[in-house]
């Protein structure tokens, strides 16, 4: 009753007044260069492709000669890799193409950002000559690693994260969200969303009418069914599986019937998986437990570096 009130009040008394703002500056920091773990999840989340289509036409790009070898867990460039000359490979593409020649030649390149991991053995996934060509998920898959590097090379996104306190009616009422001032990497990356509050700049003791003035309920909902870039984060986290292997992973367990990918990359589980769970707990076995498989793989890590 009191809410409807307040409402009522406000409804009556529409304008609205700017009574208080607080500014921070705030970064979206480039993403770091791309590992196959994050190849498979991205393109999952992103593209709608599932982790061993993904590995199949990145293997296909790396054998025609666009793409770096697509099975690495290292996330920074080795010393001495001529990323200015991969950008300037991009300088004619219609989509990126002015973007590219920016970084290059307006002095808006920045070195990629060295992450943690390194396998000593391949660099992160990256375009290495253009392509025109291409079509269908081939093409999708090349535009968001090629995209993807470019961010690499970019300046962070800038802007400020702002509390807009206001008053209507006599009721204090507070919006948090963002003032963007510069996208930089998102420019060439529409992939990514900063965020989904983006606020106008607004001035002390500046009045203005709201769009619109409502009055809503909600309710907790429950938990939604894992998706497979969740399923690949969890596993990379875990230690179940490898670069080279998770892909195969999800693969065997829907060969199996274990489970079923449904609409939006969600997995569910059948009668059949449900019961083998339910058999080798029951019989006290620990072959359903995921650390087993995580303590396998660590343990042949261990053979492999003697």
């Amino acid at each position: 009753m009191t809410c409807a009130i307040l409402y009522e009040m406000c409804v009556d008394e529409p304008t609205a007044k700017v009574i208080n703002i607080d500014s921070r500056p705030k970064k979206k920091f480039r993403p770091f260069p791309m590992t196959t773990v994050e190849l498979q999840k991205q393109a999952a989340r992103k593209l709608h492709l599932g982790s061993e289509q993904t590995m199949t036409i990145a293997e296909k790009l790396y054998q025609q000669g666009y793409l770096s070898y697509p099975r690495t867990e290292t996330d920074s460039f080795p010393e001495g890799t001529d990323i200015i000359s991969l950008i300037r490979e991009q300088a004619n593409n219609p989509d990126w193409g002015s973007y590219a020649s920016d970084l290059t030649d307006q002095g808006k390149f920045k070195h990629p950002s060295k992450g943690r991991n390194n396998d000593n053995s391949h660099p992160p996934i990256h375009p290495t000559k253009a392509a025109t060509n291409l079509t269908g998920n081939e093409k999708k898959l090349y535009d968001y690693i090629t995209r993807h590097f470019l961010a690499c090379c970019s300046e962070d996104a800038l802007g400020q994260e702002t509390t807009i306190v206001i008053e209507i009616a006599g009721e204090i009422f507070t919006a948090k969200g963002l003032i963007v001032e510069k996208l930089n990497w998102l420019e060439v990356f529409p992939y990514e969303k900063w965020t989904d509050k983006n606020l106008p700049k607004f001035q002390l003791e500046e009045e203005f009418g709201p769009t619109s003035l409502l009055m809503t309920e909600s309710s907790t909902t429950a938990p939604h069914l894992i998706t497979e870039p969740e399923l690949i984060s969890i596993m990379d986290k875990h230690g179940i599986g490898t670069d080279a292997t998770i892909a195969q992973h999800i693969k065997t367990i829907q060969d199996r019937k274990y489970v079923e990918k449904k609409p939006g990359a969600q997995f569910v589980p059948t009668r059949l998986g449900e019961a083998l769970v339910y058999g080798y707990n029951t019989m006290g076995f620990q072959l359903a437990k995921p650390q087993l498989r995580a303590e396998t793989e660590a343990a042949v890590t261990q053979i492999s570096r003697g």
